[in-house]
């Protein structure tokens, strides 16, 4: 049978869906993912998918882009007749699934975040409820990455419990992020070095780790801070890149700009960090932890899961650039020995809670209730 995956972008299917699409295919079914291409679907593509483009506009509400998007998601589903439908980030779940009923298709939605109208309470944030609202009642499933996520659809009435289905998160390979592969890595043991990976976003505490790497600098000057990501213009929490070159000829970081293997830089790095003020699950954390690395992050929605504080690494407050300093002072004055028992632990956690062989399984199972 046909599937098809439908996204805002083509880095978010090859960094987040990759894994459960393949699964898909290998059981014989025909698996297309419709997306905006920024630079990544022939690489996806290339892996025996098929690719649909779609324009996506990521920057606010506009009724008219809006309904162009619904009709062009519904004239996809008549022409391709899918089985099912799966869902990702915000557009498609609430668009897709209007299309999706009005071209008689079942669809999963997938709530990875609730991101920047639920942090900043933007003015679109009733409407965005209400449209949530429609779009849970129109799917067949809605899967929820963390419980504080699901629990706020079911306390605002967005979801029927027996709608709702809890993962966690997106899963991670630990075959592919395993710290076999940081053998052939060659890194200097000093200075101390603190890794960012992500998009480049507000919310995602970029300036608090550009704070707290001032502090810690006039304390420890050597101590290196990398960013490594995107900038990420269509989202409305992007970061200039002009802010970015400043703080980098200030001295304060280095930016690394986006990497092709994430996984080298994390082999050189001490500790991976993200402060952010909300999260599905942050998948660049479980990446880290799942090569031994320890962590450092913040007690806020889909980042709690992820770090026991003291064991696999450190939570600070939200928005708190001093405890994020205090944090990368205790990360820096533990011995060799202290961190290496932090990192098999995040392991040890992430093959126990996140291993992304567990959440295929569980969507696999639900796909199977709707196509059977």
């Amino acid at each position: 049978m046909k599937i098809i995956f439908v996204s805002n972008t083509s880095l978010t299917v090859r960094n987040f869906r990759v894994g459960l699409m393949q699964a898909l295919k290998s059981k014989g079914h025909d698996v297309v993912f419709c997306s905006q291409d920024n630079g990544y679907a022939a690489e996806v593509a290339k892996k025996g998918f098929g690719f649909i483009p779609l324009t996506v506009d990521r920057k606010g509400m506009n009724l008219f882009t809006d309904l162009k998007q619904v009709f062009a998601l519904y004239r996809i589903y008549r022409r391709e007749r899918p089985a099912i439908v799966l869902h990702y980030t915000i557009k498609p779940n609430i668009y897709g699934s209007i299309a999706a009923m009005f071209a008689g298709v079942p669809c999963i939605n997938s709530i990875t975040g609730l991101g920047y109208v639920f942090i900043k309470k933007s003015p679109v944030y009733f409407l965005v409820q209400f449209l949530y609202k429609i779009s849970c009642r129109l799917a067949k499933r809605t899967f929820f990455q963390n419980k504080d996520d699901l629990n706020l659809f079911l306390e605002k009435g967005l979801i029927d419990k027996d709608k709702a289905v809890l993962v966690n998160g997106s899963g991670v390979d630990v075959n592919y992020f395993s710290p076999d592969f940081c053998r052939a890595i060659k890194r200097d043991e000093d200075p101390f070095v603190f890794l960012f990976t992500g998009r480049f976003l507000w919310d995602k505490g970029v300036g608090e780790f550009v704070s707290a790497a001032r502090i810690t600098r006039q304390r420890c000057p050597k101590t290196r801070f990398w960013l490594a990501g995107i900038i990420d213009s269509g989202n409305p929490a992007g970061i200039d890149p002009e802010i970015l070159k400043g703080w980098e000829r200030e001295g304060a970081i280095e930016c690394l700009g986006e990497v092709k293997d994430v996984r080298e830089f994390i082999c050189r790095a001490d500790c991976v960090v993200l402060p952010s003020y909300r999260e599905g699950i942050p998948r660049s954390l479980l990446e880290a932890s799942a090569m031994e690395k320890p962590i450092i992050t913040t007690d806020a929605v889909g980042c709690r899961e992820v770090v026991e504080d003291g064991i696999n690494g450190f939570s600070v407050p939200v928005k708190d650039a001093q405890a994020l300093a205090g944090s990368f002072g205790k990360m820096i004055k533990l011995s060799p020995e202290e961190r290496i028992k932090m990192g098999k632990a995040g392991r040890a956690k992430v093959k126990r809670e996140f291993e992304e062989n567990l959440i295929v399984d569980i969507y696999l199972k639900e796909i199977k209730r709707f196509t059977a």
